[in-house]
């Protein structure tokens, strides 16, 4: 029996972890898989979520390439070049038969380290504007996956196939709960517009401060209304602490800090306002959520941005820019989206419609033919 080793290495941002976790959840239900390692930055986020999915993972010391000049840019080739060397002594030591990429700077050490040793790679570009790591790796890789068609064009593969899968989402989104089941979970009433407000698992301070201010006539102008709104860990209590008595006592306002698996919120959802990140947008359109996008303006290369407008583009959402935010900006489209029932379904239809709920399986099917490839070669190389 063919038996894979497959190392993952992504991080920095969720939008980079979780294509990556993504994968692995069909990779763990394999039994073609030998093993299956995770190499990000030790002490991040990456390490938190891969272990909580029981990943084994490994941790290089590696930061991102400072922006503007300072006495750490002196210090971060010297930084890089460690990095490179902890991964190749991992990259030894596990013998993989495949390194598959998602993008941020913990990726570059184990890809660098994966080409020194002679190791298929492959590249997942979550955005539509693709960041410095995949633009520099997707050139010698033997595959370069995309989530977004846009970002196709910004990637030209040297000698590796060009594929866009969609970005990889959890099995929870593609099969998630039933609407009056998820209400049940969450108590919530199953005949009334359910919009979800989220900045993301840590909140985002510009779409809670427009909500603040605009949650009071949104209920009141709306009875036919509910919103969900998380906060993030870091912001809750504050938030709480600030926000009128009444709305926050209002059968019609649920106030989380997070949700463990967004899936659910998105069951119930109508609307969600949110951020532009890779992720949020796969999961909008495998669940088909129309979404009014904020871009968090001061992303990598403002590629939620981009995301926003290609998603936009296609009728599937509306935006408003960060710097343009207010709380009756906020309100106004939210209630002028709600009542137009025929636009709303419209978005549903024109979100899911690129939707790619396969992308994990189709992404690790076509990561296990690239270490099928050079298991086959190893075997002649033997002989």
């Amino acid at each position: 029996m063919t038996r894979h080793r497959i190392i993952l290495t992504g991080g920095g941002t969720g939008g980079h972890i979780y294509p990556a976790l993504a994968v692995a959840e069909h990779l763990q239900d394999d039994p073609e898989v030998e093993a299956i390692l995770f190499i990000g930055a030790g002490g991040h986020l990456e390490q938190k979520l891969a272990t909580e999915q029981q990943l084994q993972f490994k941790g290089v010391k590696v930061s991102g390439m400072p922006r503007k000049f300072s006495m750490q840019s002196l210090k971060w080739p010297f930084e890089l070049a460690g990095a490179i060397i902890e991964a190749k002594n991992i990259v030894q030591q596990f013998c993989p038969t495949v390194v598959l990429g998602t993008g941020g700077y913990a990726a570059a050490p184990p890809l660098a380290a994966a080409r020194i040793a002679g190791v298929p790679t492959a590249i997942h570009e979550p955005d539509a504007h693709p960041g410095l790591v995949n633009r520099l790796f997707s050139t010698g890789a033997d595959l370069v996956s995309v989530g977004m068609e846009a970002a196709s064009e910004r990637l030209k593969p040297a000698r590796g196939k060009l594929i866009v899968n969609g970005n990889p989402v959890r099995k929870s989104f593609v099969s998630p709960l039933a609407r009056d089941a998820a209400c049940a979970v969450l108590g919530l009433n199953q005949g009334l517009k359910t919009i979800l407000v989220t900045g993301g698992s840590q909140g985002a301070q510009a779409i809670n401060e427009a909500l603040m201010e605009a949650l009071p006539s949104l209920l009141e102008f709306n009875p036919q209304i509910q919103i969900i709104h998380q906060a993030g860990e870091k912001n809750v209590q504050h938030f709480r602490e600030r926000l009128d008595k009444d709305v926050l006592n209002n059968p019609r306002y649920f106030l989380r800090a997070y949700f463990d698996d967004l899936a659910l919120a998105y069951s119930v959802c109508d609307l969600a306002v949110c951020r532009a990140g890779a992720m949020t947008v796969a999961e909008l359109a495998v669940t088909g959520t129309p979404a009014l996008f904020v871009p968090y303006p001061f992303a990598a290369a403002d590629h939620q941005t981009h995301n926003a407008r290609f998603v936009v583009s296609k009728g599937a959402a509306v935006m408003v820019l960060q710097n343009k935010l207010t709380g009756q900006s906020l309100r106004d489209t939210i209630l002028e989206l709600v009542v137009n029932e025929e636009r709303v379904n419209s978005m549903r239809k024109a979100i899911r419609s690129f939707g790619k709920p396969q992308a994990a399986a189709d992404l690790a099917n076509q990561i296990k033919e690239l270490s099928a490839s050079s298991l086959a070669r190893s075997r002649v190389m033997a002989v």
